[in-house]
């Protein structure tokens, strides 16, 4: 008589789910950082266009408050998302949540780097963080991917 296997593999060493959490934060922190950057670009080709940027009908609200709340929230949830989907080998949804909360705050705070950049080097700085950061997220996402190929 056989015995019943069981349906969950084993579980990985610890080396390689540590591996995998840091690889993971670090992917969507550098994604948050590229598209926070981009938004960040996006608010300043905006303002120096010729377009107005104030609806005095509305009360003098910026056009630039979308822009800025959906751009950040939308960059933030990136982050956190990618962060959830290559953190899938974890079985705890709770502990993926919490991570892919962390990459996402985590994101806003780093991408504060903006504020100099642009001051410093303006908006082709901005194209640069954005385009650095976008190399070092597809670079991470190589390396875990390959990480999780079997050779």
């Amino acid at each position: 008589m056989t015995e019943p296997r069981d349906p969950k593999p084993a579980p990985a060493p610890v080396g390689d789910v540590l591996g995998l959490i840091l690889g993971a934060l670090a992917f969507g922190m550098s994604l948050g950082v590229a598209l926070l950057s981009l938004v960040t670009w996006l608010i300043r080709t905006l303002q120096s266009s010729d377009l107005p940027l104030a609806q005095p009908e509305r009360g003098f609200t910026s056009r630039l408050l979308p822009v800025i709340i959906l751009g950040s929230l939308g960059a933030m949830t990136a982050a956190g998302t990618a962060t959830w989907t290559l953190l899938s080998p974890v079985d705890n949804p709770w502990r993926k949540a919490m991570l892919g909360v962390i990459a996402g705050a985590g994101s806003f705070v780093v991408a504060l780097v903006t504020w100099p950049v642009d001051r410093s080097f303006g908006r082709p700085g901005l194209l640069g963080l954005a385009a650095v950061a976008g190399l070092g997220c597809l670079f991470i996402g190589r390396r875990l991917s390959r990480a999780r190929t079997p050779a």
